[in-house]
């Protein structure tokens, strides 16, 4: 995914950053327990958490070893049991990152970070009882971001009846790198972020239980980087059975899929780069965490590789070929995503295109698209970006599927939004805009309806809400999407579809 440009209202940046809707929690600070606090037996050792808000708590929860040392560029080790009952009131630190261009993301310069990185966090209902359970993985172009953003927080999600898990993973060069040195060392695997989250999963499958959840009926849901992961997962035989339905958010995207030779090629160019040409295994474990933060690579080098054992083939072909199996999948994008990168995005949309190819996606643009040649390349770069792939995702996957398309933006943001950019679904969906008492009526109204709708579909696999319209399995003439626009939402066919169709078969390179 592209590097997150800042591009955002003052007023929906809040709501990314969550200031006006989580006043009560720090981001990585302690919270006092308002009454006594919950202790967990897990597999491995006791657990004590905080009750907040009705809500059971556990921060900063390890689901794996340390992945420093011998362990960077392993796939996650075994935790260790431990005899004492262990603090989980505070947020684990984040993946070390470089400084993020935009919020909310950028908080993150202020906050813990480490190559330790590996923990969870479990909102649920106090005296829960196998309840439905929905793991977030979070987005940041597998580059940026943490699990417990108060943009992530599951506390209002939470309260429709579901237990929400959100998890940190490894990014950036601790997360995909590929070295012969490390294969003559008899590390064969590359994709370590991916790796975590498989781990995560299945300390979830064998503790969440323990929590009050159910784990044979695990949702899982990401957006961008997270619902790329998700995608991936459901189509990787290494995560086969750890989850059961899935949300991808704004995450059907074509992204660079390097092979073993090409990864191989960026870990040596990499490691030139760090002075090492000629580096063992060992001389690379021994860098210092923050030189590979701090190391020069592109957006490209760091995404998922093909490695034969956790991505077999790129996210198209794997859903045309069934390899994501039949579970119920929900699925979607926003009506504006470029938005979110700003028009340096979609600037050079006409010359990348040429000509002739340019005047036939411009004729297929709609609505806002139609205004003028800056508009029509916005859509352009927003279909291109996430509508194309997604769409495909959807009409070739084997299960039953629910299609979205989101494009509510507050009023008093209009006038400077096409519509609803890349991120500006997650507050809804997590249902902090419902509980906030900063936005307008409509605004949360759209924000409880989602939420409802999500924590449905974690329930039974059918996302339907009291107060909307009744949204129906996608068919191949896409006319069951869930329009979420700026009257009203409603149920109707894809207006992007020939323009998505369009670039579908135009087989254009990615665009991250």
């Amino acid at each position: 995914m592209h590097d997150r440009v800042s591009n955002i209202p003052l007023s929906r940046r809040n709501l990314l950053i969550g200031t006006t809707v989580l006043t009560s929690i720090t981001a990585f600070g302690g919270v006092q327990a308002q009454s006594a606090s919950p202790v967990v037996t897990s597999k491995q050792g006791k657990l004590r958490g905080v009750t907040e808000k009705g809500l059971s708590i556990w921060r900063g929860v390890r689901y794996a070893a340390p992945p420093t040392g011998i362990n960077r560029w392993r796939p996650p080790q075994p935790l260790a049991a431990w005899q004492d009952v262990r603090d989980a009131t505070r947020f684990g630190p984040a993946c070390l990152q470089p400084v993020a261009r935009n919020e909310p993301e950028r908080s993150l310069k202020d906050k813990p970070q480490s190559e330790d990185c590996l923990t969870l966090n479990i909102w649920a209902p106090q005296d829960a009882r196998s309840l439905p359970v929905m793991v977030w993985i979070h987005g940041g172009s597998f580059r940026f971001g943490t699990g417990s953003l108060d943009l992530y927080h599951g506390d209002e999600l939470a309260k429709q009846g579901v237990i929400v898990v959100t998890i940190n993973y490894r990014l950036g060069l601790f997360g995909t790198f590929s070295h012969p040195a490390l294969r003559d060392d008899g590390q064969t695997d590359v994709n370590f972020g991916l790796l975590d989250q498989i781990a995560a999963l299945q300390w979830v499958r064998d503790n969440i239980a323990a929590f009050g959840g159910d784990p044979s009926n695990v949702t899982l849901f990401g957006e961008s980087a997270g619902g790329v992961s998700v995608s991936y997962l459901m189509a990787s035989k290494a995560a086969r059975g750890l989850f059961h339905r899935a949300i991808v958010q704004s995450g059907g995207l074509a992204v660079p899929l390097s092979d073993r030779q090409e990864g191989d090629a960026i870990g040596q160019r990499i490691a030139e780069g760090l002075n090492l040409p000629d580096a063992k295994a060992a001389d690379l474990r021994a860098l210092p965490a923050e030189a590979l933060r701090d190391a020069t690579y592109s957006a490209a080098d760091i995404m998922p590789q093909r490695d034969g054992h956790v991505i077999d083939q790129n996210l198209p072909d794997a859903f045309e070929a069934g390899d994501a199996g039949d579970m119920p999948l929900l699925i979607g994008w926003n009506t504006a995503e470029a938005g979110f990168f700003g028009p340096r995005y979609w600037q050079s949309i006409q010359g990348d295109l040429g000509p002739d190819r340019w005047q036939e996606f411009k004729a297929l643009c709609v609505g806002w698209g139609r205004e003028n040649d800056d508009t029509a390349s916005e859509q352009i770069a927003s279909e291109w970006f996430a509508g194309s792939v997604s769409r495909a995702m959807a009409l070739s996957h084997r299960g039953p599927v629910h299609a979205y398309r989101f494009g509510w933006v507050p009023e008093r943001e209009r006038s400077t939004s096409r519509g609803a950019i890349h991120t500006a679904e997650i507050p809804y969906v997590f249902g902090h805009v419902a509980a906030s008492t900063d936005v307008d009526d409509a605004s949360r109204a759209v924000s409880s309806d989602l939420s409802r709708r999500w924590a449905a579909f974690a329930k039974n696999g059918e996302p339907e809400s009291p107060h909307g319209p009744q949204w129906r399995q996608l068919t191949t003439a896409g006319d069951t999407f869930l329009r979420v626009g700026l009257t009203r939402t409603e149920i109707g066919d894809d207006p992007t579809a020939a323009l998505d169709e369009a670039i579908r078969s135009a087989k254009l390179p990615p665009r991250p």
